[in-house]
């Protein structure tokens, strides 16, 4: 019988669970109820600082950046990395970069016909800066019209241009958002991923050339999987994401005695399919995708679907990708999904008033998605109080990524429909999406939660809870009811989060068999020492 939870990756990247959440010290036994009322007065206290502080965004900053976040569950890992980084890539690898389209190109040729050495680009200077505000939202201005389009083709028009910087540099990639995440109290990380989708597709070409209808895809499907050469992929894919891993590691020095507390940032991939590709291969990839997660390889926790809703594609084959999302969650429901949908809103070009209507719809209730991301379009979804009712008794969580959205889509404030589904009770969790491209990191979203949306501190805590709640990482959840943050599962249900007590005997069992629940637990403790911290401030 296959275990149910893989055990190929550590709890945390760079130490395991108990010895960085229990440590050597006493144990205690104290109920969860005990203590409510002083935990009620402390985040009053906190509140009232967050007053104080919310008009001053330097104060206001250092305050979230501190704050525990969880987990950023929305994250392109491509897209996560700064252009500078990119920059030193690009120049490490002896590539070029086109001085018009900035464009990338591959190393092996000198660069003449308009193209420089990348190298040119590390330092300060109008190259360098021409770069950056080419390859992310540095110095763009968004139209005062409210136009959404400019913003949006700049953004997913630079992820073309530094592609080929990032290429061969997955280890540097995990190890700096690894970096990032642990600055800003983040303890885990789901990023979006594509490995192998390049030589799935031309597998595809070659056995399965016809693109599958609905009526299709039992067929599709056996044929693929039954081929070697696909589980030969499947294999190559797993082993890059595990040497990727390995490698950032081995920067991060996560093996040594004086490891960075990035190595305790828990990682896991979602496998990102191309949305705007042709129907054989976006099922191959979505194939693909489930294969890694069912047979727990690789670190991929979950499938998901990108690039823009909006794309010609994208926009024709939406239902249809749903159907094959559904067809998969049929041979495999424990297989867990994600879903860009509802990231459209009136004013994208091609996006008629039809496509705003039912894509969380059918995210939902076609494809049975365990999370969305985006989600903006709910007003115009039909029916959109029944929806966020579903959600909300399905669980289904919305990854809000704010400040792509508002430099995507134009999207903020009263807008947003982040009030909307937090009234109706469906869970949320901030995201970052892509934060290199966007210039931006979790803590801004954060800042913007707060200045833009009003949240309190209690729903900041929510919603951190809400991203573990949530994750896909390995394991049963810490509290008894999902989306009830009141009591904890059994084999806790009389401990306390407390950085200096060891919880009870058969608390301690059940974290060391669940990822998840252990951060869960660090979670709460790192929440109750930040509440004592600023309570009294």
């Amino acid at each position: 019988m296959r275990k149910r939870y893989g055990t190929r990756w550590p709890v945390l990247v760079g130490a395991t669970a108990l010895s960085v959440t229990l440590g050597a010290l006493p144990a205690a036994a104290a109920p969860v109820a005990a203590g409510q009322d002083a935990q009620s007065g402390r985040q009053a206290a906190v509140q009232d600082y967050l007053g104080r502080v919310s008009h001053s965004p330097g104060e206001l900053r250092r305050f979230l950046e501190e704050l525990p976040k969880g987990g950023d569950l929305h994250h392109h890992l491509v897209g996560a990395v700064r252009a500078e980084s990119l920059i030193g890539y690009a120049a490490r690898d002896g590539k070029c970069i086109d001085t018009t389209t900035y464009v990338v190109t591959p190393a092996g040729t000198p660069c003449a016909d308009g193209r420089r050495p990348a190298r040119d680009a590390v330092a300060p200077g109008p190259f360098r800066r021409g770069v950056v505000q080419a390859w992310s939202m540095q110095g763009f201005v968004l139209p005062p019209d409210g136009d959404p389009q400019p913003g949006h083709d700049h953004f997913f028009d630079t992820f073309g241009k530094f592609q080929e910087a990032a290429t061969g540099h997955d280890a540097d990639m995990l190890a700096e958002v690894a970096r990032d995440s642990a600055k800003e109290h983040s303890a885990y990380l789901e990023t979006l991923v594509t490995p192998g989708a390049g030589p799935l597709n031309q597998l595809v070409d070659r056995i399965l050339p016809k693109d599958p209808g609905p009526a299709d895809l039992a067929a599709f499907h056996a044929t693929l999987t039954a081929n070697p050469h696909f589980q030969a992929l499947v294999r190559q894919a797993a082993d890059g994401t595990d040497r990727s891993v390995r490698d950032s590691r081995k920067l991060l020095g996560c093996d040594t005695a004086t490891a960075p507390e990035a190595c305790r940032v828990a990682i896991r991939f979602d496998y990102q399919v191309l949305r705007a590709q042709d129907p054989r291969h976006v099922f191959a990839q979505q194939t693909l995708g489930f294969e890694l997660v069912r047979r727990h390889l690789g670190g991929v926790v979950g499938v998901n679907m990108v690039q823009p809703e909006d794309a010609p594609i994208a926009l024709r084959d939406y239902t249809l990708h749903m159907r094959m999302v559904r067809y998969l969650k049929s041979l495999s429901p424990e297989v867990r999904v994600s879903l860009h949908a509802g990231e459209l809103v009136e004013g994208l070009n091609g996006v008629a008033g039809r496509d705003l209507t039912f894509h969380i719809n059918e995210a939902v209730d076609v494809a049975g998605a365990d999370r969305i991301g985006h989600g903006v379009d709910l007003a115009q979804e039909k029916d959109p109080q029944a929806l966020a009712a579903r959600m909300r008794r399905q669980h289904v969580l919305v990854e809000a990524p704010l400040v792509s959205n508002a430099q995507i889509l134009r999207v903020s404030g009263d807008r947003h429909p982040l009030g909307t589904y937090l009234d109706a009770g469906v869970p949320v969790a901030l995201a970052t999406d892509d934060p290199g491209v966007s210039r931006s990191d979790l803590t801004e979203v954060f800042q913007q939660a707060v200045t833009d949306q009003g949240l309190t501190v209690a729903q900041l805590r929510t919603l951190v809870r809400a991203s573990l709640d949530h994750a896909f990482i390995e394991g049963p959840g810490l509290w008894k009811e999902q989306d009830h943050y009141g009591a904890f599962a059994k084999p806790c249900a009389r401990d306390t989060p407390d950085a200096h007590r060891l919880p009870s005997a058969s608390c301690r069992t059940f974290l060391k068999a669940s990822a998840k629940a252990t951060l869960q637990w660090q979670l709460e403790a790192d929440w109750r020492d930040f509440e004592n911290r600023y309570a009294h401030r």
